[in-house]
């Protein structure tokens, strides 16, 4: 008997113990840092955002890793093979699509639906970017385009009021300020290896760059050929300088010095031409919207969007601190701390943004853009595009050819994705 009762009270004594064990990895868990992963200054930047975030979420601490962008999309596929993703992670927008393929990311649709964001503020070009097949994949965070900065003073001496808005307009001014007329300097700096003008030119067609659900090339489309043929003929009529990224070694001085009188770059230059060009040029220069084949022309949707992964044990509290950044006034904070350009449209009217007419033409631009297309090979792609530019522009190959062996090279790409909607077709 005396036995029979030490044996239940020790029974009794390891379930208490049991049960404070559960209690502690509990309460462990739950106090567990919801991790966050980003690339650059961003993700230096997010370390205060988080402590605010923390100071009115005392049960959500959260751990930020800022990852340098060179290494980063390695260390993220080691991740995502190891199970080990974080909970939150800022994706650039064109490598949603391949993490989309690897079945990584938790769909958003549900809890945008009750959340205090609001997509239908979302540039559209940003909204497309993490929309694949009706799921919403990310929360774009920032954005990013490619439009003309100019000297407005060089414009005028050349006898335009303004940058066209067409490619005929813009020829007319590029060649009054290119070669013998301006003592042998170039209307444009458009370097070999930077794609995104290239790729910008081709959104402006009115054709895909990839035809038949993204599986194939569609680069010898008549409207892919135009946008290949005019950029080549930029450099061919002697309108840019036949340069590569390593061979422009200070943009800022070259710009200065009125080497050329365009560039197409980004908004980070906004902050950077402000600060590198000398004070008396700092009201001789300008931004303008691409020009288009008819028009004002399209331009490539960029940025970053938070995401989810799909095996984040901590969703909920991930969503939330994702609504926290992504709150208009937090945005219109975070832009002026990194000079990244909200992607809440309503978060530039806190701004100073709307006030100056050279961050406006980026909101004008913005509203007019396109995501590139959302294939995780698009990347390879895209620098083999800029590629066979180099090829034509230095008469290595013709158009033509140049085309056709970018219709295979992405016929050989695009082989593993054939093949799994061939599957999808089947089931």
């Amino acid at each position: 008997m005396n036995t029979d009762r030490r044996r239940f009270g020790l029974a009794l004594a390891g379930l208490a113990i049991s049960g404070a064990a559960v209690s502690q990895t509990a309460c462990a868990k739950k106090h567990e840092p919801l991790r966050i992963w980003a690339m650059g200054l961003e993700g230096e930047a997010l370390g205060a955002i988080a402590g605010d975030f923390e100071a009115q979420n005392p049960a959500v601490p959260v751990r930020v890793q800022a990852l340098p962008w060179g290494a980063a999309h390695e260390k993220l596929l080691t991740a995502f093979a190891a199970d080990n993703l974080p909970d939150v992670i800022a994706l650039g927008n064109t490598w949603v699509s391949e993490f989309a393929a690897l079945g990584a990311l938790e769909p958003l649709n549900t809890r945008l639906s009750r959340s205090s964001i609001t997509p239908e503020r979302w540039f559209d070009g940003a909204r497309k970017s993490v929309t694949l097949d009706g799921q919403i994949l990310g929360v774009p965070w920032y954005v990013d385009t490619r439009l003309l900065f100019y000297r407005t003073d060089l414009l005028q001496k050349a006898g335009f009021d303004e940058p066209a808005n067409t490619w005929a307009g813009w020829d007319a001014q590029l060649a009054a300020l290119s070669g013998a007329r301006r003592g042998g300097k170039y209307g444009l700096l458009m370097p070999f290896a930077e794609y995104e003008p290239l790729v910008a030119f081709c959104l402006q067609a009115d054709a895909p760059i990839l035809i038949d659900s993204d599986t194939r090339g569609g680069f010898r489309q008549p409207g892919i050929r135009d946008s290949f043929a005019y950029a080549a003929s930029l450099y061919q009529r002697g309108y840019a300088a036949r340069l590569t990224h390593s061979e422009v070694t200070d943009v800022y001085s070259s710009f200065a010095r009125g080497d050329f009188a365009f560039i197409i770059t980004g908004p980070w230059n906004l902050a950077e031409f402000a600060k590198r060009l000398p004070a008396n040029l700092q009201d001789r220069w300008a931004t303008a919207p691409l020009p288009g084949p008819r028009g004002p022309g399209e331009s490539s949707a960029g940025g970053g969007s938070l995401c989810i992964p799909r095996a984040s044990k901590r969703k909920d509290s991930a969503f939330r601190f994702i609504e926290y950044l992504c709150d208009p006034q937090r945005q219109a904070d975070f832009y002026k701390v990194t000079s990244d350009l909200p992607a809440d449209r309503g978060a530039w009217l806190r701004t100073s943004l709307m006030r100056d007419r050279r961050s406006l033409t980026f909101f004008d631009q913005l509203n007019r853009t396109r995501p590139p297309p959302q294939v995780p090979e698009w990347e390879r792609i895209a620098n083999e595009m800029v590629a066979a530019l180099e090829r034509v522009v230095r008469g290595i190959t013709t158009l033509d050819a140049a085309l056709k062996g970018l219709d295979e090279f992405a016929w050989t790409l695009l082989a593993k994705r054939r093949a799994m909607l061939e599957l999808k077709g089947v089931a």
